[in-house]
């Protein structure tokens, strides 16, 4: 909904880029859904994978994220064209993808022409090796940089990327 925050947990060093460094299928976050009481932005750094013996992420810090515009349907859903080809499209949704233990977990899915991107399929359609979608490529995680760096996430705002530390 608008005014819901967003929680994406990331190591300082990486605050101003932090999609630079992450595969684009697997980009999860914690939404408060409106409720910033019963869902804490620290709730993000507690570690739910159960092979790992951490119980939280030491040395993160939590970068907050407000919705301030939706689609028609109250989704975010962000179509991108590719720059130099446009038959070539992407789109992000946000979805509710909760896991055990960790309710609000929620992650932007990104597809290409369709195919959701996930582990199987990364190296064919987004690796760096794969010089038809690099473009695009380049564009989707400018699109979600810029999201964390404003601060902000709007179906309509355009790309803004601000290098200043």
């Amino acid at each position: 909904m608008i005014g819901e925050e967003l929680y994406y947990r990331c190591k300082p060093e990486n605050c101003s880029r932090p999609y630079d460094r992450i595969s684009l299928y697997d980009i999860s976050h914690n939404r408060n859904f409106g409720d910033s009481i019963s869902f804490p932005s620290e709730d993000v750094l507690f570690n739910i994978i159960e092979t790992d013996d951490r119980e939280r992420y030491d040395n993160m810090e939590v970068i907050i994220l407000k919705i301030a515009k939706l689609n028609g349907n109250m989704t975010f859903i962000k179509e991108i064209l590719s720059r130099n080809d446009e038959s070539l499209k992407a789109v992000i949704k946000l979805i509710h993808d909760p896991k055990p233990c960790m309710y609000p977990h929620s992650v932007f899915e990104i597809s290409v022409n369709g195919i959701t991107i996930n582990p199987t399929n990364y190296n064919d359609l987004l690796n760096k090796g794969n010089r038809t979608y690099k473009n695009l490529r380049s564009d989707i995680r400018q699109e979600l940089t810029s999201m964390l760096q404003s601060g902000i996430i709007d179906v309509d705002k355009t790309i803004e990327i601000i290098d200043e530390p």
